[in-house]
């Protein structure tokens, strides 16, 4: 527990600056946004063009959660939100997501409690400027959500280093469209 603790401060000193440039750019998406699919799905990645705010995401469903990720328009802050519909112990007041990706422990913000989301999910997402988070997610294949509590689960990442070509393809297009 005490290296849980020790990953915990650290991570939280990674993720100041992505803080602020979270609060210069929002680059979550909204329920209002109108997302068009992009190509192909790519090893089980969905991928969207963001109509509404130039951007794209990728989308995995896993039994009975998803998971999304993204970058801002401008490319300055990614993103990767991690849903489920089960009880994972989400309370009101609970403000941190934590994900262990190979041994790296990552931490982000809750986005709501248990049901008020679309669908019944709950869950959270990452934001990050840290170009090692972008590695590990890309070239990783298991990330533990939640690591050392009662509403941990693994998600499958296989896929994710192509599915975020095809994003960043995607991106491509979509500031020259």
């Amino acid at each position: 527990m005490r290296n849980f603790t020790a990953l915990i401060v650290a991570t939280s000193v990674a993720f100041s600056s992505a803080t602020a440039v979270y609060a210069q750019e929002n680059p979550l998406p909204k329920a209002s946004d109108k997302l068009v699919k992009y190509g192909d799905d790519v090893e089980g990645w969905t991928v969207y063009a963001n109509k509404t705010r130039g951007d794209c995401l990728i989308v995995s469903a896993f039994g009975p959660g998803s998971v999304q990720m993204g970058v801002a328009a401008n490319q300055s802050v990614g993103y990767l939100g991690v849903f489920t519909k089960l009880d994972i112990g989400i309370k009101n007041g609970v403000k941190d997501i934590f994900v262990d990706i190979d041994g790296h422990l990552y931490r982000g913000v809750v986005t709501t409690s248990t049901g008020q989301l679309k669908g019944g999910y709950s869950g959270g997402y990452i934001l990050t400027d840290d170009p090692a988070f972008k590695r590990d997610v890309a070239k990783k294949y298991k990330m533990t959500v939640f690591p050392q509590t009662q509403g941990t689960f693994v998600v499958d990442l296989k896929g994710t280093f192509k599915a975020m070509a095809a994003g960043r393809k995607c991106l491509a297009e979509q500031k020259s469209g």
